[in-house]
């Protein structure tokens, strides 16, 4: 009959126990027999109960209990801490409840005394057997003990946790003692003398959140140390052990373990072996000779072999020493000195180098260094050498506050080799975000290049190397009840050297908005008013001051089936100009009123698409547009172009952005559209919409001379989009000029989208714009795609072809190897920087593995902005 042992019942019990234990002698499991009582010598009345002790050895779990006064001559109890606590066997429940989770605890101090003897001792097994046992060891059963390992856990990433915060601890250091300690095992000898507990069959020790478990164990309750033989299992919080034989003391919590296998969870999922194991507190351990891996069990793509490992939890890093990092068992780099996170902290240190080579840098090398300044506050250090350029310094820093975000990227190059006569070259940003207090809040933007080829020298990009104009803006705003202000600060810096001085844009400074949001007025009747007040600067063309005021008045109707909206606007714009063209007015001003009126109705039934029990709508809308003609010729044009043509814009009341010039009108827009809408999911299936404007009156009002519009319409524009299967998608989109019989077609966009599964993905797109200006025109063919080839290999791949310039615009393709842990990248680029310059090539080369970092360019963000749609997990 199972047994229990109590470690904090009262004296009393250990008498009992020790009469018991004189009176019975343990027999082995397999000689079962029935309970006899015996008496109780020292307790005077006591009943036959009191006393009665089971003559098969069962499993033995001491309990806490209240401890009380002792009697006179009452013996110490069995208590982890010495306590005056007792030993009382009791019955116990065969099936055990699961463990709560486990809470991180904080380190305790090392002695470094102890740890240098321990490191110099000699492995030595026979160290861990216990007195008048058996020398024969059992033998390991590797299997089990894997097993053992990783049971319960779950392995679904390799490496830190993605998004996990640091661990700290939560508990006092010295939360170890004075705890509760449950001890289970199939035999249980005591030495009251030596107060040294024998355990042993399927022992289990568990104080808190922590569990040992062995074959063979003795417990010395006046240290708590705990000597284990056979196979042996220990777990802390976030980390578990296996091993062959041990010594762990549970005050301290400190030990060591032989043959070790370990497995740290929670914050990250990595693994390994070593021949030696110390345990240094609950978040600090270290290994000798040790094998290292996020890879899951079964598997090691790479590891890293090395004869000193620490693994400090407290500060999220691993320490290698004498280190060799391996892949499929073959040794591919070796470093004296390794220091590497586990898990996803932000932390000081050196970050994992870039290397590439281009015909415009010749080899290029980054090693950044990253300094955590404060928990809101880090840098990166990034010294990059170009051996056809020379050493670049770049820096960046951030500062996350309550009222605001602040980054600064800054790179200096002192001495270009290339290109000496440039002098010193170099880039910097400023972005910011800010909440200054209640309403108010900030914005700045403000990037500067040395000179004009500086992105086309350094950047590797086409979204950077394709800028023209750098924006230096910025904003304060002030949001009230109703109502918004806004200041503005805004420059450019041109790069492309194509552009004129006279035609590069304008400087706001200042530019000052104010915006009154809908107020209701009598009835349905809505006002709102539009305000601004700009300085146009400009070196080489008319500049000054400009006044723009809109009040208007509209009266909405909507009901579920539709709406009418017609609204009254008047613009006022007034100028005070410097640098007047000859023979103009210096303040001209112009007053001039607008009318439209929107209107939608909106059809709906049920319907079938593709299978789908659907939701099909039919959208009829009614645009009209009554604006007089107001010659304008007189005034510059600060920030107005013609309105990019689509069938968005077919529902505005002026087709020119900005106010230097507001169109005359009179006409009527006719749109459709029709959409399919799942109704189970609400997902939009199909959409089709198509427009057109019917002029009443010719257009006089232009950008720029006395040409007049005469056309009775426009040209049509249509959206078409579609899920035409779960796995593909289209979307279309068109703009046909009736008034043309050479070139009608003077848009034409179609997309295709196959995306059956993360890991599959096709762009195909056609692009072309006939445009008005020769730099507007444009025909392209846009591919990009990522496959996989297999379980592990996927290749990928973008080709941007110019059918009007028959040339290749950018070009990549590369095939990406790996798994969970582990992803080699291998890229080849063709990059065309601008339209005179001749196209340069790349190779690229980019190895991650999971725990350690990133090796080489970085080929996943330039995937990331080529491939729509594609992403590195």
């Amino acid at each position: 009959m199972p047994a229990k042992v109590d470690l904090k019942r009262s004296a009393w019990a250990s008498a009992l126990v020790l009469c018991a234990a004189l009176s019975h002698p343990v027999l082995p499991s397999d000689q079962a027999a029935g309970a006899h009582e015996v008496p109780c010598p020292d307790r005077p009345g006591a009943g036959a109960d009191d006393c009665r002790v089971g003559q098969k050895a069962g499993r033995f779990v001491p309990d806490q209990v209240a401890p009380g006064p002792a009697p006179h001559g009452a013996e110490q109890g069995l208590a982890a801490g010495g306590g005056g606590t007792g030993f009382a066997p009791s019955r116990i429940e065969s099936a055990r409840p699961p463990l709560p989770p486990l809470a991180p605890v904080g380190p305790s101090r090392r002695d470094r005394a102890d740890e240098e003897r321990e490191r110099q001792a000699p492995l030595n097994p026979e160290a861990a057997r216990l007195p008048n046992q058996d020398r024969e060891e059992p033998v390991r059963d590797a299997d089990h003990q894997a097993v053992r390992l990783h049971s319960g856990l779950d392995w679904d990433y390799c490496g830190p946790r993605p998004g996990a915060p640091g661990l700290e601890p939560s508990v006092p250091l010295d939360a170890g003692r004075d705890l509760p300690i449950d001890i289970t095992a199939d035999r249980v000898d005591y030495d009251r003398n030596a107060e040294l507990i024998q355990l042993q069959g399927d022992i289990e020790i568990l104080q808190d959140d922590r569990r040992l478990e062995a074959g063979r164990a003795s417990f010395d309750r006046r240290s708590g140390q705990v000597k284990a033989a056979g196979p042996i299992y220990l777990e802390s919080p976030g980390i578990r052990l296996t091993g062959e034989s041990a010594e762990y003391n549970l005050e301290t919590r400190r030990g060591t373990l032989d043959e070790a296998g370990y497995r740290l969870f929670d914050n990250a999922n990595l693994r390994g072996e070593a021949e030696r194991a110390w345990v240094r507190s609950d978040r600090l351990s270290r290994y000798r000779d040790i094998s290292y891996t996020t890879c899951p069990p079964g598997r090691s793509d790479w590891s890293l072999k090395a004869r000193e490992l620490e693994l400090d939890q407290a500060k999220g890093m691993g320490t290698a020493r004498h280190a060799r990092i391996r892949i499929l068992d073959i040794p591919v780099l070796y470093s004296p000195y390794l220091h590497f996170p586990i898990d996803g902290r932000r932390r000081s240190g050196l970050l994992i180098p870039t290397f590439g080579s281009s015909d415009e840098t010749g080899t290029d090398i980054t090693l950044p260094y990253y300094w955590n300044i404060a928990p809101n506050m880090d840098a990166t250090f990034m010294p990059r050498y170009m051996s056809s350029r020379g050493l670049m310094l770049g820096v960046q820093f951030r500062h996350l506050a309550r009222f605001q975000t602040l980054e600064v990227n800054t790179e200096v190059l002192p001495d270009d080799h290339k290109a000496p006569e440039e002098g010193a070259r170099g880039a910097l940003r400023v972005t910011q975000n800010g909440r200054l207090g209640s309403g108010w809040s900030s914005y700045l933007d403000y990037a500067t290049v040395s000179d004009d080829r500086y992105l086309e020298d350094f950047g590797n990009r086409l979204d950077v190397t394709s800028v023209r104009n750098l924006s230096q803006r910025a904003d304060l705003n002030y949001a009230g009840d109703g109502w918004r202000l806004l200041g503005r600060l805004q420059e450019f810096q041109t790069v492309d050297t194509s552009i004129a001085p006279a035609n590069r844009p304008y400087g706001q400074l200042p530019h000052i908005e104010f915006e009154l949001d809908p107020q209701r007025w009598k009835g349905p009747i809505e006002y709102s008013f539009q305000g601004q007040y700009d300085y146009f600067d400009h070196s080489a063309a008319v500049h000054g001051n400009r006044l723009v005021a809109i009040p208007s008045v509209h009266m909405p109707l909507r009901r579920g089936f539709g709406y009418l909206i017609p609204r009254a606007r008047l613009f006022y714009t007034g100028y005070d100009l410097v640098d007047q063209t000859e023979g103009l007015p210096d303040q001209p001003s112009h007053l001039i009123p607008s009318l439209d009126i929107d209107s939608k109705l909106i059809f709906e039934r049920d319907t079938d698409w593709l299978g789908t029990s659907a939701l099909q709508t039919l959208e009829p809308r009614l645009y009209y547009v009554l604006t007089p003609y107001e010659d304008q010729s007189d005034t510059p044009r600060f920030d107005t172009t013609a309105l990019d043509f689509s069938f968005a814009s077919l529902f505005r009341p002026n087709r020119f952005t900005g106010y230097d010039r507001i169109g005359d009108a009179n006409r009527l827009t006719l749109g459709l559209t029709s959409r399919t809408i799942a109704n189970r999911t609400g997902q939009e299936l199909f959409r089709m919409s198509v427009g057109q404007v019917y002029y009443f009156d010719h257009r006089r009002v232009q950008l720029s001379g006395d040409a007049v519009d005469t056309d009775l319409s426009s040209s049509v524009a249509g959206e078409f989009s579609a899920r035409l299967t779960p796995e593909w998608t289209g979307v279309f989109s068109a703009q046909w000029n009736p008034n043309q019989t050479e070139q009608p077609w003077e848009k034409r966009v179609l997309q295709l989208r196959y995306a059956p599964k993360d890991d599959r993905l096709i762009n195909l797109a056609y692009r072309f714009n006939l445009g008005d200006q020769p730099a507007e025109q444009y025909e392209d063919t846009d591919i990009s795609f990522q496959m996989p080839l297999g379980s592990r290999v996927r290749v990928v791949g973008r080709w941007l072809y110019s059918m009007l310039n028959d040339e290749t615009v950018e070009a990549f393709a590369g095939v990406e190897v790996g798994r969970c842990c582990w992803r080699l990248r291998l890229l080849g680029q063709h990059l065309k920087r601008s339209a005179d310059a001749d196209g340069s090539t790349s190779v690229m080369l980019q190895l991650e593995l999971a725990g350690l970092g990133s090796f080489g360019n970085q080929i996943d963000k330039l995937l990331e902005r080529g491939i729509y749609g594609y992403h590195s997990d």
